[in-house]
């Protein structure tokens, strides 16, 4: 079987010379979500655009603003400024930059009974994606729920380990 890596690599390969239009984000956001088994609304994949971070996946969020690299408040822009990965088991609790996490993405909520309530981001892992002239994207996998015990189990340091390694095999896509 092959690794994450390879895998990722060879989807890299294959969408280098297009680079991250919204088809290949869409597939490469699936991918993310599979290899953490989490659904595709739990993956956000987004590339530095003069000075702001702007989704290519889910490509719903790309139209609705973009999100500046020098805010305080945002996750995604703090892990492209300090090229640093991170990893947030209490998300809720932090504060940060919700206009995104408000927009319906379609996913179904899980039920709870006959009941559905809405899920919010509970956990996530935010890495930055880096190339030689410097933070090119941003890859965050998150899980969703009513509370943090029902959105599931905590990202450890291999997960995100993992995030970072495909990350790395994903930068060529970037670079268009």
């Amino acid at each position: 079987m092959a690794t994450p890596a390879a895998a990722f690599a060879q989807i890299a390969t294959d969408c280098e010379a297009e680079g991250l239009t919204p088809k290949n984000g869409d597939k490469i956001g699936h991918e993310i979500a599979k290899a953490f088994n989490v659904q595709n609304d739990e993956v956000g994949i987004m590339r530095v655009e003069k000075q702001h971070l702007v989704f290519v996946y889910p490509a719903k969020l790309h139209n609705l603003g973009s999100i500046p690299l020098n805010t305080t408040t945002s996750v995604a822009a703090r892990s492209a400024q300090t090229k640093r990965a991170e990893i947030l088991n209490n998300f809720a609790q932090a504060k940060h930059t919700s206009i995104f996490e408000s927009v319906d993405l379609g996913a179904k909520p899980k039920s709870i009974g006959e009941k559905t309530e809405p899920h919010f981001i509970q956990k996530l892992m935010c890495v930055p994606v880096v190339g030689p002239a410097g933070t090119v994207g941003v890859i965050e996998v998150c899980r969703k729920g009513t509370s943090a015990p029902a959105a599931g189990a905590d990202f450890m340091p291999a997960d995100m380990q993992k995030l970072v390694m495909i990350a790395g095999s994903l930068l060529k896509c970037f670079a268009k």
